[in-house]
């Protein structure tokens, strides 16, 4: 772990000799980790999608055989043993975890160092918190549009999972406590990932949705 810390402080040092900024380069490290691992995260959404339609089969196979438990079981075994239940889309996550994990860890070290910012020109310090609360709420601004963008009716087709209006402000709230009390340095890597993550997923949902009406016509 510590060889690849170092390895992402080398590359946000590279990042600052080309862009003389530190937020800057923050923000370059995240993109460049989180465009390598888009692959990994598209084959994760697929897998997830696949669990979805299987999830919805065996709940049918299961309605459908309700009264005969022994035909029910045998179908479902034949169900599984023709689509597989693999493990493939957990470990594509946890690929994932020590390379943000690093990170994290590799920008928190570097903002260490005193210095502010062009991208955050009213904070003073990489070092000191957001005063105006203008990062943490732009970053919760982007964490509740990763939960609400599902419920437009372009995406209904799709049939996401929707959490309550109660999870999502728990969820809303918890997270608050964190980005208000983090450095500005952690929270503009907080910001740059959560706004990635909502395009790549927002735009992986559009093109679903264009290819599902593709091939109903």
């Amino acid at each position: 772990m510590s060889f690849m810390i170092q390895f992402f402080e080398q590359l946000i040092e590279w990042n600052y000799f080309f862009s003389h900024d530190y937020g800057i380069a923050i923000a370059m490290i995240t993109l460049e980790v989180r465009l390598l691992l888009l692959p990994l995260n598209i084959r994760q959404r697929k897998q997830i999608s696949r669990q979805q339609e299987i999830s919805k089969k065996v709940e049918s196979i299961r309605m459908q055989y309700k009264n005969n438990k022994e035909k029910q079981e045998k179908e479902l075994a034949k169900f599984y043993q023709e689509n597989g239940m693999g493990i493939s889309g957990c470990i594509t996550s946890l690929i994932q975890i020590p390379i943000m994990i690093c990170l994290y860890n590799s920008i928190r070290h570097i903002t260490a160092i005193e210095c502010g910012t062009i991208v955050l020109p009213w904070v003073s310090s990489l070092l000191v918190r957001d005063q105006t609360f203008i990062l943490p709420m732009a970053t919760l601004g982007v964490q509740m549009l990763q939960y609400l963008y599902p419920r437009l009716h372009m995406f209904s087709s799709l049939k996401h999972p929707k959490q309550s209006g109660s999870t999502m402000v728990s969820l809303l709230i918890a997270n608050s406590f964190f980005v208000f009390m983090i450095p500005a340095g952690i929270g503009l890597y907080y910001f740059v990932s959560g706004l990635f993550l909502f395009l790549e997923q927002f735009l992986y949902d559009w093109l679903c949705v264009r290819k599902l009406k593709s091939s109903k016509d």
